[in-house]
């Protein structure tokens, strides 16, 4: 049997006396697309840092590609895995273009300034480029692209060395609605052109808006970092898991196979 692409074990982390997320289990299969899901500080970005072999839990067991971190040596295992925290600044060297950028990946540096890519390297960033349609805009400056442009020019550079894994942290955090939408639209198309030979997929968010059509494995997270719930989307989403998990009356809806929440404004003010 294939092992899951990404396997949590009983995974307890802490920081001083604070602790952060508290026997976390949760398994991706090859080719799924996943979210952690939950409210801010619930410990979401912590976990995928746990799971990409950054931050070290206290207590549980973490394996990639059926590889336990700790065991087998970590830089083979992060090589398959491919990152995008959209809150990241990246200090890219000021004048690069984006095809630079995506080359970039290639070494996994911020320039090439020290680097050589070959011509089939190049040729593949400007393919992906095309992927996520910004072949038009591969010779423009990085940091004078919009910031969904930027956002799909770091998802190319995530793909260059065709990852197991696809990390992506609030990946449409600060992109206003079409370019939120194109986001989306890159990533689900992506994944279907990709079949069988897709990498598995975790956005991690606090919106059910940005949860991708094809989403199949969520894991919810309440605010102390204990997991509600976890499995597909029609057994997670439920108005009394999201209620439990955002501490606040959640109603969910569920249209065109994508998910909303909301929250009667009657309550307000007892938020306030």
């Amino acid at each position: 049997m294939i092992p899951p692409v990404l396997s949590l074990q009983n995974i307890t982390f802490f920081r001083e006396k604070r602790t952060i997320l508290t026997d976390i289990s949760w398994e991706v299969r090859p080719s799924e697309v996943a979210a952690i899901l939950g409210p801010n500080g619930c410990g979401k970005s912590t976990l995928l840092r746990i799971a990409s072999g950054y931050l070290w839990p206290q207590r549980g067991k973490v394996q990639l590609f059926g590889e336990t971190f700790g065991e087998s040596p970590l830089a083979p295992l992060r090589a398959r895995v491919g990152i995008v925290e959209a809150m990241t600044v990246y200090p890219f060297d000021e004048s690069m273009s984006a095809r630079d950028v995506v080359v970039s990946g290639y070494f996994s540096t911020l320039t090439i300034g020290y680097r050589t890519p070959t011509r089939d390297q190049f040729a593949h960033a400007e393919h992906l480029l095309e992927q996520v349609g910004l072949l038009a805009m591969r010779d423009q400056v990085f940091y004078t692209m919009s910031t969904g442009e930027r956002l799909r020019t770091l998802l190319a550079r995530a793909l260059v060395r065709k990852p197991g894994l696809l990390l992506l942290d609030e990946p449409t955090a600060g992109l206003d609605l079409p370019a939120r939408e194109a986001a989306l639209a890159t990533l689900a198309r992506l994944h279907r052109q990709a079949g069988d030979a897709a990498p598995a997929t975790v956005t991690i968010t606090h919106h059910l808006e940005e949860l991708l059509p094809d989403i199949c494995n969520i894991l919810l997270l309440s605010a102390r970092g204990t997991a509600v719930a976890q499995g597909a989307p029609a057994d997670v989403l439920t108005d009394a898991n999201l209620t439990e998990a955002y501490g606040i009356p959640i109603h969910v809806t569920h249209q065109n196979r994508r998910y909303a929440a909301h929250v009667d404004p009657r309550i307000w003010d007892e938020l306030l």
